[in-house]
């Protein structure tokens, strides 16, 4: 992704939700390590390098908020 494009917080909204779903149905829990698990091995999979970008964003967005709650 390039320096200049940004992630909208609906798109990692949707990446947190869809991880989210991979964990309920593999009846895992929905903590913040799990989710990052999940997004890390999204972004090795996917091909489209705009989603790569919105999942790498998404997992350093989970990994501050980890380090740093509201």
């Amino acid at each position: 992704m390039n320096e200049d494009e940004h992630v909208l917080p609906e798109e990692i909204h949707e990446a947190i939700g869809l991880a989210a779903t991979y964990l309920m149905n593999s009846r895992l829990p929905v903590k913040a390590d799990n989710l990052i698990m999940v997004l890390r091995a999204q972004e090795i999979m996917v091909t489209c390098s705009r989603q790569r970008g919105v999942l790498e964003a998404t997992r350093h967005y989970l990994d501050k908020r980890m380090k740093k709650p509201l």
